[in-house]
């Protein structure tokens, strides 16, 4: 008290000793006292407070002790730390050494060789490398000599995918002969390789006469005369519940089950599925089309598919004319206006005689031994030009004429025989990836406007509005895909 009022210290400190009152321990504490005036009377007055310096020096002690032991532990993590690294270091290593054991081994075991299909064409090839440039990439120096080697090989095809025999011969995930037989269709010709048949049978001695499967039906086109059903009585199919919810759903199914269409209408599948489409269009009331003669005439081409052909058949036809109103109506194509009404109605009339009495042969074999088909059409894609041909002759025949001659005699015929023979004729396998390659290039010079949406989109996107801006060519290529 003397050195806060006598002294007149601003603060006193000192140290004093107590019993604790919880277990009777010394404990010393640090007393603080400074002079104040009591705000009641005014008077001199003194301010204490007491620290607890035992349990002070306890905690500090504590941290201390924590402090050490996280040192430690710092200590072992950055030593474990450096024994990990030096590992990864030694796992890296290991790596790298197996990596070019194993490159050795590949090397030796496949000389080389591809291990997946390049469908990438010169054209393709072409495009990548400048968009890289104009991307403002730097190709390597070996990808630009390998585009230069393969642009200036007299016999490079453009549209066609870089050493497609060789990738398709040497393939090991592919058999010989069913590489062959895939060149033969993509591209017509195959190295030092025999004659290859859509199926099994010898080579006929008459090249201008087919052998047919037993009990099969002679097609038209094999015989000097061509012959039609004249005066066939229109026999529109009785449709049952199941059925008309089949057509429905044939309508919006992407997996639309056509076999178990078939059982239900066999005999007229084909034509009552063109025919409900042609319906439903729009195009039978919009073209004043006679649903009658129409109905005969689809009658005629079913009964042009032979069903013992394994696959060009009307099951694979119809199948193809489902698919086709799928990418119509619900790929996007319609809502980009990408076909007209006209074009509409040419898609489906293609879609269903692209394979008309089709024989079974692919076109390679009828070239070959010199059918008259290939004569007729010089070589030039026989069975497509006689598919097209012989389905349109018949809507010559008065009893099948379902088109009015209004529409005979005006512009939209030739769109609509324009628009069918390039779908029609496209279908040959050879031109397969020279319309794939024009379809992709096209798309990927497109401008800006339709790049974003592209023709084929769903149907619950918005529809590319500037769709005349696309070259007529390339819309074309458009009606070619859809096939």
């Amino acid at each position: 008290m003397n050195a806060v009022f006598s002294l007149q210290l601003e603060c006193h400190r000192h140290t004093q000793a107590h019993k604790s009152k919880k277990d009777g321990s010394t404990k010393w504490g640090m007393i603080e006292m400074w002079p104040m005036l009591d705000p009641v009377d005014a008077s001199p007055a003194v301010l204490v407070k007491r620290h607890n310096i035992t349990q002070q020096k306890h905690i500090e002690l504590q941290l201390s002790a924590h402090q050490d032991a996280l040192q430690q532990q710092n200590q072992e993590l950055e030593q474990d730390s450096f024994a990990l690294h030096e590992q990864q270091l030694r796992l890296q290593e290991e790596a790298h050494s197996l990596t070019q054991r194993l490159e050795v081994i590949l090397h030796d075991k496949y000389q080389h060789s591809k291990h997946s299909f390049d469908s990438d064409t010169p054209i393709d090839k072409t495009l990548t490398f400048l968009q890289g440039v104009i991307g403002g990439k730097v190709p390597p120096v070996e990808v630009a000599l390998d585009l230069f080697n393969i642009l200036s090989e007299s016999d490079t095809n453009l549209r066609q995918p870089v050493g497609l025999e060789d990738q398709l011969l040497q393939a090991h995930s592919i058999d010989n002969e069913v590489g062959q037989s895939m060149l033969q269709l993509l591209q017509g010709s195959v190295r030092n390789s025999p004659l290859l048949p859509d199926r099994q049978g010898p080579v006929p001695a008459n090249p201008t006469q087919l052998s047919l499967p037993a009990g099969a039906a002679r097609p038209d086109w094999m015989d000097t005369s061509f012959v039609t059903e004249q005066n066939k009585p229109f026999v529109p199919p009785a449709l049952t519940t199941s059925t008309e919810k089949m057509l429905l759903d044939a309508e919006n199914n992407w997996q639309f089950d056509i076999f178990k269409f078939t059982e239900a209408t066999s005999g007229v599948t084909l034509a009552l599925l063109t025919f409900h489409f042609f319906k439903i269009s729009g195009s039978i009331s919009q073209f004043g089309l006679d649903p009658v003669k129409l109905w005969r005439y689809l009658q005629r081409i079913e009964s042009g598919y032979q069903m013992q052909n394994p696959y060009h058949n009307s099951i694979h036809v119809a199948s193809v004319v489902q698919m086709t109103h799928m990418l119509l109506c619900h790929g996007g194509i319609m809502q980009s206006n990408a076909l007209s009404k006209v074009q509409l109605l040419s898609a489906y009339w293609s879609a269903a005689l692209h394979d008309f009495e089709h024989g079974g042969l692919n076109n390679d074999f009828l070239i070959k031994t010199a059918h008259p088909l290939a004569i007729t059409y010089n070589d030039q894609s026989p069975l497509e030009n006689h598919h097209l041909a012989a389905g349109v002759r018949l809507m010559f025949d008065p009893e099948l004429s379902y088109m009015p001659m209004r529409l005979l005699r005006s512009e939209d015929l030739l769109v609509l025989r324009s628009t069918c023979i390039n779908m029609v004729l496209g279908t040959d396998m050879k031109k397969h990836f020279d319309i794939v390659s024009r379809f992709q290039a096209a798309f990927k010079r497109a401008p800006p406007s339709s790049a974003a949406e592209p023709p084929l989109q769903s149907a619950s996107a918005s529809p590319v509005q500037d769709w005349e801006s696309i070259k007529p060519e390339d819309k074309t290529l458009v009606h070619q895909v859809t096939q």
